[in-house]
């Protein structure tokens, strides 16, 4: 029997799939090539890369669960886990690098919430009648038995995996994961992940964790005395919240797995084509991935010494740590919240952004002209984004302006429009990512029109070059430049549309012309170095901190704010 095939620029072994609840999630960002290798732990690229690690822990929750186990399966006291931490900087296992100051603060916060969260739950389940749970130290794993012959799929053995914390009760019958969620607890779930995570907890048997590129064991893995009753928790790092997810008896576990998880893990396993994206950072097949374009010396980089794994860059990520080195690592790599409430200019930017994704959806012969605004202008919503009052007033005059600038006036039926399409191309001297998704994106007299349109209270500044305060104008137009859309740069173009209240302005930029090249060239080239090669990320303070997310593990952030207690937040969204 043929084995299926697999993407181009992979080898190895093909006929063991192992999955997590990961790989039956689906949206516009999932590559079913990615994918398709992710769940084949035995085939690697054509040219095996060492493994690397970065200077700084970049997965947040990794401290917490080092800790946890510590107090739930050595007895350690919390207050002497904590002091632990600190002494190690986060190196709680020897191959981890050490965790940002800030990092090691918010991980101090999250383990005494969890233990109070886990405590608190114990007690109201035991006053309904419940056992109590105790922690698990194995990893429950559902395995099939190797077989000696290849299934229509060209596999012999299926292993499935579950994240998260293990309790089960003494006698067996009732089994307890708790998840975690970087901001508030999660009231619910996708119904296949929900399958697929209770499905391991019904069937499955206690043992090590399946180590990353190496083979199973050949012998199935059932649980000996399966449970009768299983219950999922959502924890919440942000705010010590947790939601109980689901609570099902046995039988309920089969046929929810069989409903939802069975065929999402089979399309993960089986489907074919590739979407380049986030999920090609972490892809075993991109040196032979032909939808994803090259862009070798996109910016003139250098690689970083000593490499790094490979990583994804953006014009958020170029803004954010060009305006605080220690803000991108926490909130962009580790996904730092605490919850802020969002600035009244990010509000109103992300209603208007709504409402003009929804307008360019319908191709309009005259586009935004004939298109009515919001009905009423004291307060209207698009996206699920709603505003009142003066927000809704500014936002409603800012879509008026945009009537006279939208592009798509009279634009030819064969074009294509596409709205925020992501845009990705791979830096292979540099083993990095470039993401970028431009507002509005379509084709003129074949070339390529990149349109960007930003929101604020005030009109544009002539103090700043333009790629300069908007280095997505700066990336847009190396991208075109490089020819990473298929088009002529001489006939593409980046467009640049400012809202605001009292009037707007419109701005293009050609890609065709070797100084703006030359000049977005260096505007990249002066973020992006210093980004790529940081070690430490630390803190760089100034009115951001008022509005920045990871404020409170932040010392110098904190201390700025308080020496600034009556300045205003930030009010300009941070949307690129």
């Amino acid at each position: 029997m043929n084995l299926p095939p697999v993407p181009d620029g992979v080898t190895g072994r093909p006929d063991l799939i192992r999955v997590n609840p990961r790989h039956t999630l689906e949206n516009d960002t999932t590559c079913p090539d990615q994918r398709r290798a992710a769940v084949r732990p035995l085939i690697g690229p054509l040219e095996p890369a060492p493994f690397l690690t970065g200077p700084l822990q970049e997965f947040g929750t990794n401290p917490l669960q080092a800790c946890l186990d510590l107090v739930e399966f050595e007895g350690r006291a919390l207050l002497d886990t904590i002091e632990h931490l600190r002494a190690s900087k986060g190196v709680l296992q020897r191959w981890w690098s050490p965790a940002h100051p800030a990092h090691l603060q918010w991980n101090e916060q999250v383990v005494e919430r969890y233990v109070a969260a886990r405590a608190a739950e114990q007690s109201s389940a035991q006053a309904t009648g419940l056992p109590s749970t105790e922690a698990v130290a194995g990893h429950w794993v559902f395995r099939t038995e190797l077989s000696q012959a290849v299934d229509a799929r060209g596999v012999r053995q299926y292993e499935h995996t579950i994240p998260g914390r293990r309790y089960e009760s003494a006698d067996g019958r009732l089994r307890d994961l708790w998840l975690t969620s970087m901001g508030r607890a999660r009231e619910s779930r996708p119904d296949h992940e929900k399958a697929a995570i209770s499905h391991v907890m019904a069937l499955g048997g206690v043992g090590p964790k399946p180590r990353f590129a190496k083979a199973s064991s050949p012998r199935p893995s059932t649980a000996d005395n399966p449970p009768e009753r299983v219950r999922v928790f959502d924890f919440g790092c942000a705010d010590g919240s947790y939601r109980q997810i689901l609570d099902w008896d046995a039988a309920e576990c089969r046929r929810r797995f069989g409903q939802h998880a069975a065929p999402a893990f089979a399309r993960a396993a089986s489907s074919t084509g590739a979407r380049p994206g986030g999920a090609c950072v972490e892809c075993k097949a991109i040196t032979g991935c032909a939808a994803l374009p090259r862009v070798p010396g996109l910016w003139g980089g250098h690689p970083t010494v000593p490499p790094r794994p490979r990583r994804s860059l953006s014009a958020w990520d170029l803004r954010l740590y060009g305006q605080c080195p220690a803000q991108y690592h926490l909130t962009r790599r580790l996904h730092v919240t605490s919850l802020q409430p969002e600035g009244d200019g990010a509000r109103r930017g992300r209603a208007v952004d709504a409402w003009l994704n929804e307008a360019h959806a319908v191709r309009h012969p005259r586009g935004c002209r004939n298109v009515p605004g919001p009905e009423n202008p004291e307060v209207w919503s698009a996206g699920g984004h709603q505003v009142e009052g003066d927000l809704a007033r500014q936002g409603a005059a800012m879509l008026r302006q945009h009537q006279a600038l939208c592009p798509l006036d009279r634009l030819g039926p064969e074009e294509q429009v596409l709205g925020q399409e992501r845009v990705t191309a791979y830096v292979p001297e540099l083993d990095v990512v470039v993401i970028s998704v431009p507002d509005l994106l379509f084709t003129r007299a074949g070339g390529w029109v990149w349109r960007e349109t930003k929101t604020q209270a005030k009109p544009l500044w002539e103090g700043t070059p333009l790629m300069t305060r908007y280095p997505q104008l700066a990336l847009g137009v190396l991208l075109l430049a490089s020819g990473a859309k298929g088009a002529d740069p001489s006939r593409s173009w980046v467009e640049f549309e400012l809202l605001h209240a009292f009037d707007a302005t419109l701005e293009r930029l050609d890609p065709g012309r070797p100084s703006v090249v030359d000049e977005a060239r260096a505007v990249i080239a002066e973020l992006a170095r210093p980004l790529l090669n940081d070690t430490e990320y630390a803190p760089r303070t100034g009115h951001h901190c008022l509005g920045c997310e990871a404020r409170p593990w932040c010392v110098p952030g904190t201390a700025f704010a308080a020496d600034h207690p009556d300045a205003p937040p930030p009010q300009e969204a941070m949307r690129v």
